[in-house]
C-alpha cells in the first residue's frame, strides 16, 4: 500500500502542533475513558501525542499508532522528554499488529474520516476489533453530516478558523468546500491567510459516515454498538448532534464471526490518520 500525495499535509509536524494546540476540549472526553478502561490503550492515528500523552500522564499504559513519520518522531520526543513510558507503531491503522490486548481502542478527531472506500473501512474496523481483548471497547469519533454544510457551493469561500503562525502571527483560515455525493467525500481547500496573503495550502478529503449507515459498517466488521453519543459531554444522539461517537463490542456469535470470509483487499487511502 503506497501512500498518495496528500498525505504530505500532516508531514509538517511542527505546523499541526500550532494549528492543534488550542484543541483541548476533547481530551477530557478520551482521557477519562482511557482511565475507566485502566489499560492498556490503544490511540489509533495518533498524531503527535495530544491525547495519548495526557492518558500516559495519568499513569494509564497506553501506545499510540500513526502512519506519518514525522508526527511520531514529534510524539516520541515529547514522550521522553517527560519519561513516559509510551509505546508507538508506525502502521497502518488497516492492518494493527501488536501482541498485546487492549481494554480501550479509539480513533479520535474524525481520523476514521481519512477512509475513503469501503474496504479500507471495514479493514480498519475489523482489525483494530482483533485487538480488542474480551469485553473491551472500540470508541469511533466522526462528525455527524450536516446537510446545509455539504451544500455550501465551491465558490463560495468561508471563514474557518485562525491560528498562530510559527512566530506567533495570526493567520486566517479560508476554507472552500465541494462535496462528491456518489463518494460520500467532502473535500476541503484551506488556504491560510497572513494579512490577507495566502501563505499555505492544504487539501484534506473527509468521508461522510451517516449516523445508519455507520451502525451497519460496525456490524459488517463484527461489532455490535452499546452506546451512541452526539458530542463530548455524552448528551444522547440526535439527528442535529455535531458528532458520532460510537462504543463498540466484539460481537460472539456461536457460528461465525460476523467478519467478511475473506478479507478485502486494502487500496490505499486518501488522507494520512492524524
Amino acid at each position: 500500500m503506497k501512500p498518495l500525495e496528500d498525505l504530505a499535509v500532516y508531514d509538517d509536524a511542527d505546523f499541526y502542533d500550532q494549528e492543534f494546540t488550542a484543541r483541548t476540549h476533547d481530551i477530557p472526553f478520551f482521557l477519562g475513558q482511557a482511565v475507566r478502561a485502566g489499560g492498556p490503550v490503544l490511540e489509533v492515528a495518533c498524531g503527535t501525542g495530544r491525547i495519548t500523552l495526557p492518558i500516559a500522564r495519568a499513569g494509564v499504559e497506553v501506545t499510540g499508532l500513526d502512519i506519518m513519520p514525522s508526527m511520531l518522531a514529534r510524539a516520541r520526543q515529547r514522550a521522553e522528554d517527560e519519561r513516559l513510558p509510551v509505546e508507538w507503531l508506525e502502521q497502518d491503522c488497516r492492518d494493527i499488529r501488536s501482541d498485546r490486548r487492549f481494554a480501550l481502542v479509539f480513533s479520535a478527531t474524525n481520523a476514521m474520516q481519512h477512509l475513503h472506500d469501503l474496504d479500507s473501512v471495514v479493514a480498519f474496523l475489523a482489525s483494530a476489533r482483533n485487538v480488542l481483548r474480551p469485553g473491551g471497547t472500540l470508541i469511533l469519533d466522526v462528525f455527524n453530516p450536516d446537510m446545509a454544510k455539504l451544500c455550501r457551493l465551491p465558490e463560495s469561500p468561508y471563514h474557518h478558523k485562525s491560528v498562530a503562525d510559527r512566530d506567533g502571527a495570526r493567520l486566517d483560515v479560508r476554507a472552500t468546500t465541494s462535496y462528491d455525493a456518489a463518494a460520500q467525500v467532502l473535500r476541503f481547500t484551506l488556504d491560510y491567510l497572513r494579512d490577507g496573503v495566502c501563505v499555505r495550502t492544504k487539501k484534506v478529503s473527509m468521508r461522510c459516515f451517516f449516523p445508519e449507515e455507520l451502525l451497519a459498517l460496525c456490524r459488517l466488521a463484527g461489532l455490535d454498538v452499546a452506546q451512541r453519543y452526539g458530542d463530548y459531554d455524552q448528551s444522547p444522539f440526535t439527528s442535529t448532534s455535531p458528532k458520532q461517537l460510537l462504543f463498540c463490542h466484539s460481537r460472539t456469535a456461536p457460528s461465525g464471526d460476523g467478519l467478511p470470509a475473506k478479507r478485502p483487499e486494502l487500496l490505499p487511502y486518501e488522507g494520512a490518520l492524524a
